[in-house]
């Protein structure tokens, strides 16, 4: 890839300047998420149904030889990203540090939450030194010297404040609780939202410089800035009042700690839109359209909000020839990115051209 140019359509992504068509980047997965390549990682596989996962069941270096067959693999691809190496995307970090024990079942690992209501929170200031804090930046460390130039090393899913709350909690009592319990949901997320802050803070001291900028992890998005990704998955449970009344403050502070912040969210959080669009740090959005729940027609209006309020754009998801048309009709292409999640390289290599006559 020619680097210079990489770094230039990638600024024109977020200056929403003027081109020819997307960006594009494929995302090659065994499953319905983009990131379930790391079932392919013996590494992985082997954390598979397990009780009470701890950071010494983790070793990073086992996960080198496959991370760089699916890096290398991906290179074949001539779209316009450079895939990252992070810490594996599939352990619940944040949760695992605010102290929720994690196990697997035949194809996920997952938190248990502690809390039986928001009352019962005991609150401790963040410890750089916790275990899952220190396996974290080792994964970075290990990565670093093992990629080196080639490959960005970049921040992991470390989920927000609605997710962490509803991981402590379990999703149903933390939904609860909003009405139930609001000043002890406040106080919940407050704390939660302060341990997300004092972790990202020290990622960025420890994540390498690529090519003079950083690249935001599973979307691969090149700024000339740290960067960082955020997210509200269980905001899908919040109403726009009790969005703008919870989370809009704490989602302002976390995307304040960077110029170039990406939030990710899920379709089915779309009737939210007006309420993120309101969160002024965040300069861009990634939706992810799941497979069999929204279909993309339904997206298209929010989509649309999106890029009129001047932002950024990231889709990605499963598409078939009608998605890619319909969005090559209702979309403008500056500041816009296509990442199609395929089963395997012919995929990928199949749909290409039709993305890029556009």
């Amino acid at each position: 890839m020619d680097i210079q140019r990489y770094k230039e359509m990638h600024q024109a992504f977020w200056n929403l300047a003027e081109v020819n068509r997307p960006l594009i980047g494929f995302a090659i997965g065994a499953g319905q998420d983009s990131w379930s390549y790391w079932q392919y990682n013996r590494a992985a596989q082997a954390l598979l149904n397990r009780d009470n996962i701890t950071p010494d069941d983790i070793q990073p270096e086992d996960f080198i030889e496959d991370q760089r067959s699916y890096l290398e693999l991906s290179d074949r691809i001539d779209d316009d990203i450079i895939r990252t190496a992070m810490p594996l995307a599939s352990v619940p970090w944040m949760e695992a540090i605010l102290g929720c024990p994690f196990f697997s079942g035949d194809a996920s690992l997952k938190s248990a939450p502690i809390l039986e209501n928001a009352a019962s929170l005991t609150t401790e200031p963040f410890d750089p030194q916790n275990p899952w804090v220190r396996k974290y930046l080792e994964f970075i460390r290990v990565y670093s010297y093992a990629f080196g130039d080639a490959y960005p090393v970049a921040q992991s899913v470390v989920r927000g404040p609605s997710d962490l709350a509803s991981a402590l909690m379990g999703a149903e009592n933390a939904t609860m609780a909003l009405a139930m319990e609001p000043e002890a949901m406040h106080r919940l997320l407050e704390y939660v939202t302060g341990s997300l802050v004092d972790f990202l803070r020290l990622q960025q001291t420890y994540l390498p410089a690529f090519e003079g900028g950083y690249v935001i992890g599973q979307y691969e998005i090149w700024a000339p800035e740290p960067a960082i990704r955020i997210q509200e998955d269980f905001s899908v449970m919040y109403s726009p009042r009790f969005y703008d009344e919870f989370l809009k403050h704490l989602d302002q502070r976390i995307a304040g700690l960077s110029n170039y912040t990406l939030i990710h969210v899920h379709a089915p959080s779309l009737f939210l839109i007006d309420n993120f669009l309101e969160v002024s740090n965040i300069r861009a959005f990634q939706i992810s359209k799941d497979a069999g729940v929204t279909k993309l027609e339904d997206m298209i209006p929010a989509l649309r909000k999106i890029q009129k309020a001047g932002k950024p754009l990231i889709v990605k998801g499963q598409f078939d020839h009608y998605d890619i048309d319909l969005l090559k009709k209702k979309l403008t292409i500056g500041g816009l990115c296509i990442q199609p999640v395929v089963k395997d390289l012919s995929q990928a290599m199949a749909m290409l051209p039709e993305l890029k006559k556009w």
